[in-house]
């Protein structure tokens, strides 16, 4: 079965790099929607070419790969990170800063196309297999809970966390491979925040530009952005 190519951007400061990397990007079916040789041309185009991965060389002149990659992760939790280094080791820090992978100079096809393969969204699940239910760590426990049990998922410095009144644990997945696996039965609030349909209660206005998303079983209200509160009022209305 074939799967859609990526949308990439490729961050590197040598213009021969970011060539090779985007001819063996694309050899392997994926797309290149952009291009930057520094930490502040990958912040110009993130929200206009929304990629699904990022190509990032860990090693350029001002903000390094590192840094960027750590604040990236607030702002585009969806994002995924793929660190292009020529150090032969992937430093611990790379993991807190929510890195997803990395690639050694000089870029091997099989080693590049092995990390693409990493930062595809898991399959959706089949309408009619079991009930939904979703891996997550609460201290030292690994439990498996019914999807149900969950009132949000929120991406919090690198992690995503699944929360509701009774519990909260960290859940191996970004919030798209949960959008994509589980999507009928999520609803986006935020940029870094996806709701189990079936926990929403209401949304409560505070002001005319805050407005928060109620659950049923009393779990503090959730920010709605402006962008996604017309989806969520929709939803509400539809009673489905």
């Amino acid at each position: 079965m074939e799967t859609a190519p990526l949308n990439l951007l490729i961050a590197d400061d040598e213009p021969v790099a970011r060539e090779r990397l985007a001819a063996l990007a694309a050899e392997l079916g994926h797309r290149i929607v952009a291009q930057a040789a520094h930490a502040g041309e990958v912040e110009q185009v993130l929200d206009r070419t929304e990629p699904d991965a990022l190509l990032l060389d860990i090693d350029m002149p001002g903000e390094s790969g590192l840094e960027l990659a750590r604040r990236l992760q607030a702002g585009h939790p969806d994002l995924t990170i793929i660190l292009v280094t020529a150090h032969d080791h992937f430093p611990l820090e790379a993991f807190e800063a929510g890195v997803r992978d990395y690639v050694l100079k000089p870029v091997r096809r099989e080693r590049l196309e092995q990390a693409l393969q990493r930062a595809r969204p898991e399959p959706r699940r089949n309408p009619g297999a079991d009930p939904a239910e979703i891996h997550i760590t609460i201290g030292r426990r690994e439990e498996r809970i019914p999807l149900e049990q969950v009132d949000v998922f929120v991406a919090e410095g690198g992690y995503v966390m699944a929360r509701s009144a009774r519990m909260a644990g960290f859940v191996n997945a970004r919030l798209r491979d949960l959008e994509s696996q589980y999507g009928p039965a999520l609803l986006r609030v935020h940029r870094g925040c996806l709701a189990v349909r079936s926990a929403i209660k209401g949304i409560e206005s505070i002001s005319q530009s805050d407005h928060r998303l109620l659950f049923h079983d009393g779990l503090e209200p959730m920010p709605i952005s402006r962008r996604q509160l017309p989806r969520v009022r929709d939803y509400l209305r539809q009673g489905n």
